[in-house]
């Protein structure tokens, strides 16, 4: 018996055996020494309440648990995870907790029934709850940490999504005309450099249209610029309706438009095209209630045959455009070196 009270004592877990009054009939060392009482035999006979001062929820909680063993005939728990303690009783002699009382899990199993006796088993959870508590507040700066990346995320793909409609802005106002949406000079310049270089590899040939719309100046003076930015708009669109997507159509400045057409075998298929040109932009329009006809001559050159840079190949275009003027306009030129 002696070497049964001696290992009782050395485990560590609270015993405690009472009746449903709460009436002590026995407990053991650590019970005692976690309860801050000296001798644990100066605990027999005295009433439970004596010892701490349960509030009246965890009262109440213990009669329960003691009925329910008694009256199942079979154990009750109470978790820390559920309740964190039933008894107010130190964490530790020796170190400190963020907790105030121990964290416990508590089995009350009947001992007596006749007697209404039960005894209390206690379990020192604090070292378990307090790494939960670690891990919840771990997990809870994670998740405040994501949201913040998240956020940071999303702010850094918002600017980002400016940044390139920014880009795109910029490039546009750079390389378009703001009226038409047409290429510029610069974009012009660039792809007729691309055109030249790729060409001059595959020995093919591109074509050069120079398109002036005849007697613009007189339809801007009597009908005012309003008038002739819409006819110019108007112009811009047949244009592009009546080319390929792999040629350019660009304004070169004022009523004056540049068409790049790649991949051109002969003069011929340039006659063809401007003719479609001239057929297309001739076309009755309506402006503000008015019925208008505009006309366009065309001056064209050919890459190699009338120059090998875009200096030369817009300068001879120019000069066919001239004597397509000079012979009555709406008309088209090739350019000839005599």
């Amino acid at each position: 018996m002696i070497n049964c009270e001696k290992i009782i004592d050395s485990i560590h877990v609270g015993i405690l055996t009472i009746d449903a009054e709460l009436n002590i009939y026995y407990v053991n060392k650590w019970f005692a020494v976690h309860s801050d009482i000296d001798d644990a035999d100066s605990c027999i006979g005295k009433n439970l309440l004596s010892l701490f001062d349960l509030s009246s929820e965890r009262l109440k909680a213990l009669k329960r648990h003691i009925k329910t063993a008694l009256t199942l005939g079979g154990p009750s728990f109470f978790t820390a995870d559920s309740n964190h303690y039933l008894f107010p009783m130190k964490n530790s002699i020796t170190t400190k907790s963020i907790f105030e009382f121990m964290q416990q899990d508590v089995t009350i199993i009947p001992y007596n029934i006749e007697q209404k006796q039960v005894t209390v088993l206690i379990y020192d959870q604090t070292s378990l709850m307090e790494e939960k508590a670690k891990c919840n507040k771990e997990s809870e700066d994670l998740a405040h940490a994501i949201k913040v990346a998240n956020a940071t995320i999303k702010k850094l793909e918002t600017a980002k999504n400016k940044l390139v409609k920014q880009k795109d802005i910029i490039y546009k106002q750079a390389h378009y005309d703001h009226l038409t949406s047409l290429a510029n000079r610069t974009l012009l310049t660039q792809r007729m450099q691309l055109l030249i270089e790729n060409n001059h590899t595959s020995g093919r040939k591109f074509g050069v249209l120079f398109l002036d719309l005849d007697n613009f100046k007189e339809i801007n003076d009597s009908l005012g610029h309003d008038v002739g930015d819409m006819i110019l708009i108007h112009v811009s669109k047949t244009l592009l309706l009546a080319t390929r997507k792999s040629d350019t159509v660009a304004r070169f400045g004022g009523d004056e438009f540049i068409i790049l057409v790649d991949d051109i075998e002969d003069e011929k298929s340039l006659k063809h095209i401007a003719t479609k040109l001239i057929h297309a932009i001739s076309q009755p329009i309506r402006v503000r209630h008015l019925d208008l006809t505009v006309t366009t001559s065309i001056g064209i050159s050919l890459f190699p045959n009338h120059g090998t840079d875009f200096n030369q190949l817009i300068k001879n275009a120019d000069l066919a455009l001239y004597v397509a003027k000079s012979e009555g306009r709406n008309t088209y030129k090739i350019h000839h070196q005599s």
